[in-house]
C-alpha cells in the first residue's frame, strides 16, 4: 500500500481522491465510512466568492474571531486556495444550494457578509462526504477500525496500528496521513462522534510530535440537548437567517450574529434559554432547515413556532498536532491534516464555516506534497510490538466540570493533582497556564485578555514551551 489514511472526514476523502487519480494507491480506516465529524457539519463552507466580497475582508473577519490569534500569512493562503477549490467544486456540479440560478450565501457569526456556501440546506457536510465517497468509489480501499498509533522506524513511518474492536493489526505503506479528527468528545456533552477522543494524537505526542493550543476547545452555542442523550446541533445560519435567543422571560439577551465564544458565554451564563424561529417565514424553514425540524419533531419540538431549548456543548477542538498547512511534521512520510492538525489559523477562536475550508486546503497542500515525496518513500514491514491500547483515557469526563465554557485555575489545580498523564492532563494544565481570557478560553480568575500571553503554548516531551505570535 502506498498511503493509509486515518479517517474518512472531509480532509481525509479530499486527499484520497487527489492521490489516487494520479495512480497512488490509498486505503483509508474508519469506524464507518459516516462516522466522521465533517458529516455533521450542517453551516457550509466559507469563501470570497462574489465580486463585493474580497480575501482581505474574510481575512479580518477571521482575525477578529481569533481574538489576537492567528497565522496572518496562513489565513491568507487557507482563504485564497479555499476559493479555488469551491469554484472547482461549482464547476464540477457540486449541488450547493441556489436562489434564482445564483449560489445561496448564508449569514454566520463573526461573519461581516455573506459568503458561507451550503447544500441540502444544513446537511453540507454529509452532502460533501457523499460527494467524495462517490468520486472515490472503487478507487481506495476501506477498512472498518480506529487507528490508535503510528509505526515509526528510525523517524520513518511504516504504517498503522488499528484496532477493530476485538484485536489489534499493522497495516504497512510507505506514507500515512492522518486526518481522524479532533477530541472534542473527551466531553460527556459534545457535538461530535464518540470516536474524537484524541487517542491517537495522544500517541502520536509520546512518538515525539509536538501538541500546541490545546486549551482552545470551541462550544457551540445553541445545542438541543435531548432527553436520551443525544446533542442535536442547531446551526448558527438559522440566526444568520433572523433566528433569535431569548430567556425564561422571553427577552433577547445577547446579539446573535456574535462570534461563537461569545454567544455561548452569554448562554452559559444565563443558562436557560431558547432559540426561536417562529417568525421567520414557515415555508422557508422546511425547505433549508427541514432536517433540522424533522429531527427536532421526534422529540415534540417544532422548529417552526416552538422556542428550543438550547445550551453550549463542546464542538471542535483548535488545539492538537503542530504542522504547517501542508500537515507537514518531523516524522518523514507522515501528515496529519484537519482538525487532527494545529496550524494557528483559527487563532483562539475559529470563525464560522472555515473548518471544512481548511480541510480541503490541507487536504490538497499534503497530496501534492506527498505526490513529490512519494517517489523516495519504500515499502518496509519493520517489526513492532504495539503498546497497551488505550480505548479510553484518564480523565474522560472531567473536561465537562473543569474546562467547559468558563474555567477557574484553583479548580483545574485541584483536577490535575492526582491526574494520570494522557491528553486530558495536557489540556488541563494548558488551561491553567494561560492566566488571561481570550477566545474560546475564558478564566475567572483573569477574565480579561492580557497581551503577554498573545502566543501558543507548545507541548513537546513532557514539557511545555511558550511561543510568541508573529
Amino acid at each position: 500500500m502506498d498511503v493509509v489514511v486515518a479517517g474518512t472526514g472531509i480532509a481525509g476523502l479530499f486527499l484520497a481522491d487527489e492521490l489516487s487519480r494520479i495512480g497512488y494507491r490509498v486505503l483509508m480506516v474508519s469506524p464507518g465510512l459516516h462516522s466522521s465529524s465533517s458529516y455533521r457539519a450542517q453551516g457550509g463552507v466559507a469563501a470570497p466568492i462574489l465580486e463585493e466580497d474580497s480575501v482581505e475582508s474574510h481575512l479580518q473577519d477571521t482575525l477578529r474571531a481569533g481574538d489576537g490569534l492567528g497565522d496572518r500569512e496562513r489565513i491568507v493562503r487557507m482563504i485564497s486556495e479555499g476559493r479555488e477549490i469551491l469554484l472547482r467544486l461549482v464547476e464540477e456540479g457540486f449541488p450547493f444550494d441556489r436562489e434564482d440560478g445564483r449560489l445561496a450565501l448564508s449569514m454566520e457569526g463573526g461573519h461581516s457578509r455573506r459568503r458561507i456556501l451550503h447544500s441540502g440546506g444544513v446537511q453540507t457536510g454529509r452532502n460533501l462526504v457523499e460527494y467524495f465517497l462517490n468520486r472515490v468509489r472503487g478507487m481506495v480501499r476501506h477498512v472498518r477500525g480506529y487507528v490508535v498509533d503510528v509505526v515509526v522506524d528510525g523517524g520513518r513511518a511504516r504504517g498503522v496500528v488499528v484496532w477493530d474492536g476485538e484485536g489489534i493489526r499493522i497495516i504497512y505503506s510507505r506514507a500515512v496521513v492522518v486526518a481522524s479528527g479532533g477530541y472534542a468528545s473527551l466531553y460527556t456533552s459534545s457535538t461530535n462522534p464518540d470516536t474524537s477522543r484524541g487517542i491517537l494524537m495522544w500517541n502520536l505526542y509520546r512518538r515525539g510530535l509536538p501538541l500546541e493550543n490545546l486549551e482552545f476547545v470551541q462550544f457551540h452555542p445553541t445545542v438541543f440537548h435531548a432527553p436520551d442523550g443525544s446533542r442535536i446541533l442547531i446551526s448558527e445560519a438559522i440566526r444568520g437567517d433572523g433566528a433569535i435567543l431569548i430567556d425564561g422571560r422571553g427577552e433577547r439577551f445577547v446579539n446573535e450574529r456574535d462570534t461563537r465564544d461569545r454567544v455561548a458565554r452569554a448562554i452559559f451564563r444565563k443558562g436557560k434559554v431558547y432559540l426561536y424561529a417562529g417568525h421567520l417565514d414557515r415555508d422557508f424553514l422546511l425547505e433549508k432547515y427541514r432536517m433540522l425540524v424533522e429531527k427536532l419533531r421526534e422529540y415534540g419540538y417544532d422548529l417552526t413556532k416552538d422556542p428550543i431549548p438550547v445550551y453550549p456543548a463542546a464542538h471542535y477542538t483548535i488545539g492538537g498536532v503542530k504542522t504547517g498547512l501542508d500537515g507537514e511534521t518531523d516524522i518523514v512520510g507522515l501528515r496529519v491534516i484537519g482538525e487532527a492538525a494545529s496550524t494557528r489559523v483559527h487563532g483562539a477562536n475559529r470563525l464560522a464555516s472555515n473548518s471544512l475550508l481548511e480541510a480541503m486546503v490541507m487536504a490538497r497542500r499534503a497530496s501534492r506534497a506527498l505526490a513529490d515525496e512519494l517517489p523516495g518513500l519504500d515499502y518496509r514491514e519493520v517489526p513492532h510490538f504495539p503498546d497497551p491500547v488505550p480505548i479510553d483515557l484518564p480523565g474522560r469526563g472531567l473536561l465537562d466540570r473543569y474546562a467547559f465554557v468558563e474555567r477557574d485555575g484553583l479548580e483545574i489545580t485541584r483536577a490535575v493533582e492526582n491526574l494520570e498523564d494522557g491528553i486530558v492532563r495536557l489540556i488541563l494544565m494548558s488551561a491553567l497556564l494561560r492566566k488571561e481570557s481570550r477566545g474560546v478560553h475564558y478564566r475567572r480568575d483573569f477574565p480579561e485578555r492580557d497581551e503577554r500571553f498573545r502566543g501558543y503554548i507548545v507541548w513537546h516531551r513532557g514539557e511545555w514551551s511558550w511561543e510568541p505570535s508573529k
